[in-house]
């Protein structure tokens, strides 16, 4: 019984190695993307140098809504990178989408957008360090003091109560 279990759990190791071996050799290239993070809304810049000089990619970027893309080393200060942009378009919930393509040496691509919320926080932040106002709230100071003086006054009790109960 033990050694059906040893047998399988190798059995399993050598299924997942194998399998992420391929994967590796899947995709043979990445596409950086910047900014990322970036806003829905906004623009980011793809380059990849797996598609070597002068070289084209077309990627997929229909997860984010934005269709086909062309990435080109033409006019481009470096010809060995291919590069490209797009539009997030505002409709896209923030999120990792994957975009993925092949270069015209047949090279596979693929990298990740992350998407976030195209809002920014509005006033002030509760971080429960200093005020949050120029008048400080003594409301609280004095519940947090309260607190704390119940706190310790229980504490002593506790421990007379202890040993009291020690010596007897």
């Amino acid at each position: 019984m033990r050694s059906t279990r040893v047998l399988t759990g190798a059995a399993l190791s050598v299924a997942a190695l194998g399998l992420s071996t391929c994967a590796a050799f899947a995709a043979t290239g990445s596409i950086e993307v910047t900014p990322n993070p970036v806003q829905a809304g906004k623009t980011v810049n793809l380059n990849s140098s797996a598609c070597g000089k002068n070289g084209s990619a077309t990627v997929d970027a229909s997860t984010l809504g934005a269709g086909k893309i062309m990435l080109s080393s033409k006019g481009q200060t470096h010809t060995e990178n291919v590069q490209g942009s797009l539009r997030v378009p505002t409709s896209t919930k923030p999120g990792h989408y994957g975009i993925g393509g092949k270069c015209s040496n047949g090279a596979e691509i693929s990298g990740t957008v992350r998407v976030t919320a195209g809002t920014t926080p509005h006033g002030k932040t509760r971080t429960g360090l200093g005020t949050t106002s120029e008048n400080s709230n003594t409301t609280e100071i004095i519940a947090g003091a309260g607190v704390l003086l119940a706190a310790a006054a229980g504490g002593v009790w506790m421990v007379r109560r202890r040993r009291a109960d020690d010596s007897a």
